[in-house]
C-alpha cells in the first residue's frame, strides 16, 4: 500500500520544464523547415489569400419582381372555351405577382358556362345500373356534386348518376390528345427579372441591371446569353429550357406542365482594389418528368359572371383548367470586405500550426533515425532531487535574499 502511494504521490507532484536540444542534422534540419514552408504556404497562399481569410463576410438580402411579355394567337373555333383570340400577358400571367415566382400557361381546357343546376357525373367517377346505386343527398367522393338519386344517360351510351353541381361538368376526354395550346408562340415570351439585393453589414444595394448603360434603349433590345451578353435581365422562355438543358422537352412540358429554377448566384468581392460584383445565372428543371402519377404542373380557377334568366339573375362560371411552368426564383450569394479581424485570427492559427513542424522532427528523431538512443538521452532527463527551499536572509536594508 505504501508503494503505491508513493507512486502516486510521485505522478502527481513531479514537474516537467522544457528542454531545449540543438541536433545538427542535415536531414532532421531539412524535414523541419520543409514542414514549416508547408505550413507557411498553407496559411499565407490558401487561407488568406485564396480562400480570402482576410475578408469579414456577409450573406445576401433580396427581393425579385418579373415581368413576362409576349403575345399569342389561338385559332381553335370547334372549342368554345378558347375560340379565335389574342392572348397577352394579363391572359397568361397568373397571378399577375408571386413572390420569387412566376407562373406562365401555355395549355388550358375550358368549361364555358357553367351554372348551378343538376346534369350527370362522370362515368369514370360514380357509373350506375339503377337509381339505388346513386344515394340521394350523398356527396360523389371526389367527383363534382350531390347526387340526387337519379340514374340517367351520360351521353356517350353509358349510365352515370344524376348530381347538383356546377353543370355542365368537366370532361377533358376531348381535348386530352390536343397539343399545347400556346406551345408555339410560348417560346418568344420574355421574362424581366428584376432582383434588388444588399449586404446589410457593408451598407452596399445593388440591383441586376448596370447602371453604366443607357437603361431605356438597352432594356429594349437585350436578351440573355450567358458569352455575349451575360448581364441582361431579360429572358425567353425557350432559352431557359435550352440553357438548362432540357430544350428537348419543351413540348411535354407546355403541355402538362413543368417546374423550373432560375438560380441568381452574388458572389461579390468589395474590396476597392479588387471590386466585382454580378450577377450569375444558372437554370434547372426541378420536377421530374418521367414520373407516371400526376406529371406536370396544373391548377383550376374560375371566372365568374352574371346573366338574366326568365327575369332572374343567375350566377355563371367559365372553369379553366390551367397547364404552364412554374418558374421559380433563388437568391443566393455572399459578399467579402477587408477586416483585420479574420485575418489576426488566421495568422495566430498558423503560427499554431507551426508546431506541428517540432511534432513531426520529435517523432522522427526519436523512433526512425539510427541514434534515436543518443537523441532521447539528450532530450529527457530525469532530476529525482527532493530540494528544499534556502532559508531567507533579512538585508539591512530591509529586502530579503536567499542564503547560499
Amino acid at each position: 500500500m505504501g508503494a503505491v502511494c508513493a507512486k502516486v504521490s510521485g505522478i502527481l507532484l513531479e514537474y516537467e520544464t522544457l528542454k531545449v536540444v540543438h541536433i545538427r542534422s542535415k536531414k532532421v534540419g531539412f524535414i523541419n523547415r520543409m514542414i514549416q514552408l508547408v505550413v507557411i504556404c498553407y496559411v499565407i497562399g490558401y487561407a488568406i489569400v485564396y480562400e480570402k481569410g482576410y475578408q469579414d463576410t456577409d450573406t445576401v438580402t433580396s427581393g425579385v419582381t418579373a415581368k413576362l411579355k409576349g403575345v399569342a394567337y389561338t385559332n381553335l373555333p370547334e372549342d368554345p372555351g378558347i375560340g379565335q383570340r389574342i392572348w397577352d400577358m394579363a391572359d397568361y400571367h397568373i397571378p399577375p405577382q408571386q413572390t420569387n415566382a412566376f407562373y406562365v400557361m401555355t395549355n388550358l381546357h375550358v368549361t364555358p358556362n357553367q351554372k348551378n343546376s343538376t346534369c350527370a357525373e362522370k362515368p369514370s367517377l360514380k357509373t350506375c345500373v339503377t337509381d339505388e346505386d346513386c344515394a340521394a343527398g350523398q356527396l360523389v367522393e371526389n367527383g363534382d356534386g350531390m347526387m340526387t338519386g337519379n340514374c340517367i344517360p351520360y351521353g356517350d351510351g353509358r349510365m352515370s348518376c344524376e348530381i347538383v353541381a356546377w353543370c355542365p361538368v368537366e370532361d377533358e376526354s376531348r381535348t386530352i390528345n390536343r397539343g399545347a395550346v400556346l406551345q408555339e408562340d410560348a417560346r418568344n415570351f420574355t421574362v424581366f427579372i428584376k432582383n434588388s439585393i444588399e449586404f446589410t453589414k457593408f451598407d452596399h444595394k445593388q440591383r441586376n441591371i448596370e447602371d453604366s448603360v443607357n437603361n431605356a434603349s438597352y432594356l429594349a433590345t437585350c436578351n440573355y446569353h450567358p458569352k455575349t451578353d451575360p448581364f441582361c435581365p431579360i429572358f425567353r422562355l425557350e432559352d431557359i429550357f435550352r440553357y438548362a438543358g432540357v430544350l428537348d422537352q419543351w413540348d411535354n412540358a407546355t403541355k402538362l406542365g413543368a417546374v423550373m429554377a432560375v438560380d441568381i448566384l452574388w458572389n461579390c468581392n468589395l474590396d476597392t482594389l479588387q471590386y466585382s460584383c454580378s450577377p450569375q445565372y444558372k437554370f434547372r428543371r426541378v420536377d421530374n418528368p418521367a414520373v407516371r402519377l400526376s406529371p406536370g404542373f396544373n391548377f383550376r380557377f374560375a371566372r365568374y359572371f352574371k346573366l338574366q334568366e326568365d327575369g332572374a339573375i343567375v350566377q355563371y362560371r367559365d372553369l379553366t383548367k390551367s397547364y404552364g411552368v412554374l418558374f421559380l426564383i433563388n437568391v443566393e450569394g455572399e459578399a467579402g470586405k477587408f477586416s483585420p479581424v479574420p485575418l489576426f485570427i488566421n495568422l495566430g492559427t498558423g503560427l499554431a500550426l507551426l508546431s506541428i513542424a517540432t511534432v513531426m522532427c520529435d517523432f522522427i528523431t526519436l523512433n526512425i533515425l539510427k541514434k534515436r538512443e543518443v537523441y532521447r538521452e539528450k532530450k529527457y532527463e530525469d532530476v529525482d532531487v527532493d530540494d528544499e527551499f534556502l532559508p531567507l536572509k533579512l538585508n539591512p536594508d530591509g529586502h530579503t535574499t536567499s542564503a547560499s
